[in-house]
């Protein structure tokens, strides 16, 4: 019997030793592919491998419309992740649609975090966003960063074009017609198309060149926090002309898809290449590799206009709402304490992939500060970003990007006029907006 009472204690013990080290696991959910992807599985993994507690087990989801549509439905029906990636852009909508936990000063604490530490304008948004949708100004998310619309720069052929400056920096870009006159020269003395844009199956990219174009006018389509498409009918007019000229006078490549804008860039067959700043890995990996033959610059989008505004968005992390229960307090410290990792230990590492912190300690770093090739832009562009209009129907996932899909992207292809596919974009915007 004494043998008996023994086993079953060191069995007892053994369980409560168990479960003293069990780990807490957490379900999180991303869209990252490509570099993104890549680095966020750097820190998913350093993560892990830096403790013993918390385990994260990392899922990729499709961009877009499907990955935002998965998580209402698992709100739903209460199967949604413990945490994950989200938009800035999308918060309208997430917030219309109930789909966020609101945060508290004390939980951010509990990742080491203040709302101080953060870029403000990011902030400011999401809180404003919080504001007009539900009437409090809380914390629905954790901003991660700011990504931006950029300039790739193949030197070599700008050199030669005779528009490269000896900063580095493309000359001559300081207006419409200045940067008209800088893509004739770059096609008449290098033979190549000067200017590189996705445009086949990608509204995503033409909607980021004719939004800058349209902030740099000083165009809005939100008064007084309501839809105001007053601007659409003159700025917007003008933004989409001169993408359509450009496309038409064969300065810009015409119905290309996105990989191959950038397999075009590469290969030197385009000067410049316009895309988000989330294409610096590529740039930087095939430099590694010996793949790229060039010598290659990321610019900030230049001033064409009355001012440098640039469109922007910022991923996040947050934690999604749940019809069916909360998360247990010891899972909650869990997906702070993992937010605060990839924040402070993982912020470096999500610069390399070309993006600019949205926490300021490592945006105010050296060590960021030294990192190439984004001190070529970081600065400049995080002070020019400009935030997605503040209403559900913008937006990563949203309605507009097939409304620029449907309107915009025939103008650019000769197909429809300006005035056809900007009143057709106008409709649209409306509708969407009852």
């Amino acid at each position: 019997m004494r043998h008996r009472i023994i086993a079953l204690g060191l069995t007892v013990s053994a369980a409560l030793a168990s479960a003293a080290h069990a780990q807490t696991k957490i379900v999180f959910w991303d869209f990252f592919g490509g570099g993104d992807g890549i680095r966020m599985k750097q820190i998913v993994d350093t993560f892990n491998s830096s403790q013993k507690d918390i385990v994260v087990q990392r899922t990729t989801q499709t961009w877009g419309n499907p990955f935002y549509t998965k998580v209402h439905t698992g709100v739903v029906s209460g199967q949604v992740p413990d945490v994950m990636t989200y938009h800035l852009s999308h918060l309208p909508a997430g917030l219309q649609g109930k789909d966020l936990r609101p945060l508290t000063p004390a939980e951010l604490a509990q990742a080491g975090l203040k709302p101080t530490d953060f870029q403000a304008n990011l902030v400011n948004t999401m809180t404003g966003d919080a504001k007009a949708q539900t009437g409090q100004a809380s914390w629905y998310a954790v901003p991660l960063d700011t990504h931006t619309f950029v300039l790739y720069l193949n030197k070599d052929l700008l050199k030669k074009a005779g528009v490269l400056g000896a900063n580095g920096q493309l000359t001559g870009a300081n207006s419409i017609a200045g940067m008209t006159s800088v893509l004739r020269q770059i096609k008449a003395k290098t033979g190549v198309t000067p200017l590189g844009l996705s445009t086949n199956q990608d509204p995503a990219s033409l909607w980021r060149l004719w939004y800058t174009l349209f902030l740099q006018q000083g165009g809005t389509m939100v008064k007084g926090g309501k839809l105001d498409l007053t601007d659409l009918d003159t700025k917007g007019k003008a933004a989409l002309q001169t993408i359509a000229d450009w496309t038409k006078e064969g300065l810009v490549t015409k119905n290309t898809a996105y990989p191959a804008n950038v397999a075009l860039f590469t290969a030197g067959r385009t000067a410049i290449m316009a895309n988000g700043n989330w294409e610096v890995p590529t740039m930087v990996d095939a430099k590694t590799k010996g793949t790229l033959k060039f010598d290659y610059g990321v610019a900030s989008f230049p001033k064409l206009y009355a001012n440098n505004r640039t469109w922007a968005d910022s991923h996040m992390l947050a934690i999604p709402a749940n019809a069916k229960g909360q998360l247990s307090p010891e899972k909650l410290r869990a997906v702070m304490t993992f937010i605060g990792y990839v924040q402070k230990q993982g912020g470096l590492t999500w610069a390399g992939g070309g993006h600019i912190p949205a926490y300021l300690p490592t945006q105010r770093s050296a060590a960021f500060k030294a990192l190439q090739p984004n001190v070529q832009y970081s600065a400049t562009s995080a002070r020019d970003a400009t935030l997605e209009p503040t209403l559900p129907i913008f937006g990563v996932g949203g309605p507009v990007y097939d409304a620029v899909g449907n309107n915009f992207t025939p103008v650019v292809l000769g197909q429809l006029t300006v005035d056809q596919g900007m009143g057709k974009f106008k409709t649209a915007l409306q509708n969407f907006n009852k």
